[in-house]
Formats: C-alpha cells, structure tokens, sequence
C-alpha cells in the first residue's frame, strides 16, 4: 500500500483545514476534483494514516483564557506530579518532555474571572513538595496552522526545505498578528449549553453528524442545526480546524518552542513567516511579552537545520532568544473542553474543590 502522500493528498488536506470536513463539494470546487474522488481520497488518508480531524475551539469567545504549565517533578515523584496537574480539571492539553527527567507541561483553559485562583493552585503543586520547579505563562489563543503544499516538490514528491528562502522572508513579513493572536481584556461568553456540547463533540471527531449530537442532548436535530448554523459559525466559536497526519516519511519529532523577541514587529514578522510552512503546527503569544510559544513538527535529520538558523535569525537581531522541549508523544493526554463544569452560560469553577482534590491526591500519594 502507498504510504507516501503525493499532491493531491497534500491540496485536499490543505483544503479541509480551510472548509473542515463538511464541506466536501465547495473544497472539492477549489481544487478543481470531482466530489467522489475527494471523498475517494479521504477515505484512503484515514485507512493509511493517523489522520485527525478536528475543530479547535476559539477559546477566547467562550469566557477561557489559555495558559501553559510547565513543571519539573521533585526526585521521585514524576506519577504524582502527572496527576497533580490533572487534578484541574481545566487542562485541555498534558505531555511529557524528553529534554528534563520527570517533567511535563499542560495547556489549560481557565475561566477569566478565576484567572488568580488558578495562578494559586498551580503554586500549590510546589508549595506541597510534588514539583521543583513550575511555571505558569498565560496565552492568547492558539492559533492553528495545517498542511499547504508550498514546500512540497510534485516532481520528486518530496518535501524540500528551504531553510534559507525562510529566513529571507522574514524581514519583509508585515507587522499585523492574526486576530487570534492579539492580547485581549474582552472574554465574552458568546456561548450556552448547547453550544458547548456540539463544540465539545466535534472537538472529538469534527465529522460528528449534528442528529447525534441532538441524541446525546435529548432534543431535536432542527434544534442543534440552528445552534450550530446561527451560534457556533456566526459567532466565530470556531478558530478553524485541525488536518493532522505523520506527512514526513522520515522519524520526526514534536518540540514546543518558546521565542523572545526585541520588538512586538519582529515578533510579528516571524509569526506571519511560518505559515504555510510544513513543521508548523500551532502558535499563541504569551501575554504581555514579546514572545511565541510555537508548537514544531519537524524531521529529526532537519532539526539541525532549522536551530542552525534559528541562531543566525539571532545573530541578525530578528530573534531575541529561543528554548525548546522535546515532547514525548508516547505519554500524552488531551481532553475536550470542560463542558461538565458549565452551567446556564456560565462556567463553575470551585477553587477549594481543585485544591482538596490536589491535596488528598498527594494525601493518598505518600501514605
């Protein structure tokens, strides 16, 4: 069986990350292929791959402010810190790094108005001996970036890259983040119930037929296609779509980047470079810094190559700094958002709760 993606693959992954999965005959209309030879296609990338799709939620829209974890465990206690960042149960995100023995980070989704009491609980998982070291980064919204074919060869149907056309790019890059991308003080809860359900089902498969969901909710399928159609897509409840497979044929490796930069224009120009660019998967912008945290996909034999000329990005001034984990795909956990703990149009967020959870936790842990 074909393992290789070729270019076709590759323009209808890039266009599902565009239209999603429900729009089948408009994707299949942009790149100029017959509706059954898209669907042909589809079916053939999920028989022959891992392929993901899903809807990434804008976070923003729905009242929760993104934030980045990362800890070291204390000697011996790396099973227990794992849990002990769980026992939130706004985490959306937890994985563990290959760069520092027994250490983790979590991307969490914390209510805006809870923001401190969050901050404490993470203070907590030190203050109680679990972790060394932990450090918590608010974020904007990640923003997603999926599959395009500008780095992709059709003549040898392999991906080339271009390391030095890259970061010629750079300084002619314009100034202004995506909109996803921007520091807000507005959090606004644009969503109810129904809507979070039918995010949280489609954070899960966004395939997920819309009458099963109104199953699932015990109410009818016109009431969950008005809500998807007049609440989830006109109010932008939807930051775009997730179109992931393994598309290197060689190993490759999963890294979060962290980038400093001099200025917020520098910042934006680096931003506005990596898209389309086949080793980018996700950026957020850490708030009240000029800095990125950048989710890489990268092959391990390019590795090089691109920290080669991360460092002459730095040498030239576009780059301030950069550090990078290693993730360890093999112990990785992610969840939908925390539709259990929403009620009415409102998320509950009891703080005590969290804190008792995380230390009879550690209670039971030690003995």
């Amino acid at each position: 069986m074909r393992r290789q993606l070729d270019s076709l693959d590759i323009k209808i992954l890039e266009s599902l990350g565009i239209y999603g999965p429900r729009n089948i005959s408009k994707l299949a209309k942009r790149i100029r292929v017959p509706i059954p030879t898209v669907r042909d296609r589809v079916k053939a990338l999920k028989s022959r791959f891992s392929l993901l799709l899903q809807v990434n939620v804008y976070h923003t829209l729905i009242g929760l402010k993104k934030a980045f974890v990362f800890a070291k465990a204390a000697p011996g206690r790396g099973r227990l810190l794992w849990e002990s960042m769980k026992a939130n149960g706004y985490w959306l995100y937890l994985i563990a790094r290959y760069d520092t023995p027994e250490s983790f980070y979590g991307i969490y989704g914390i209510p805006v108005d809870h923001t401190e009491e969050f901050k404490n609980f993470v203070e907590q998982i030190k203050q109680l001996g679990v972790a060394q070291s932990i450090n918590l980064h608010w974020s904007t919204c990640i923003h997603t970036s999926n599959l395009t074919d500008n780095w992709y060869d059709q003549e040898s149907e392999r991906w080339v890259f271009n390391w030095d056309r890259w970061i010629k790019e750079i300084p002619s890059q314009g100034t202004s983040l995506p909109y996803t991308l921007v520091e807000t003080e507005s959090y606004p809860q644009k969503a109810d119930r129904i809507d979070v359900i039918i995010l949280k089902e489609l954070q899960k498969n966004a395939e997920c037929e819309l009458s099963n969901i109104a199953k699932l909710l015990g109410v009818s399928s016109q009431t969950v296609q008005y809500h998807f159609k007049n609440h989830v897509i006109e109010k932008g409840l939807i930051e775009g779509y997730t179109v992931f497979l393994p598309h290197f044929e060689s190993t490759s490796d999963t890294y979060c980047f962290r980038f400093d930069f001099h200025d917020k224009d520098a910042m934006a120009r680096f931003a506005l470079s990596l898209k389309g660019k086949p080793f980018m998967r996700s950026i957020g912008k850490i708030f009240g810094k000029n800095a990125l945290f950048v989710h890489i996909y990268l092959p391990r034999e390019q590795f090089r190559g691109f920290t080669d000329n991360l460092s002459k990005l730095v040498r030239d001034n576009h780059l301030k700094s950069y550090d990078y984990t290693i993730e360890d795909t093999s112990r990785k956990l992610a969840q939908t958002i925390p539709y259990e703990f929403f009620e009415s149009k409102s998320w509950t967020y009891d703080h005590r709760k969290h804190v008792h959870k995380l230390s009879e936790l550690i209670k039971r842990s030690l003995g």
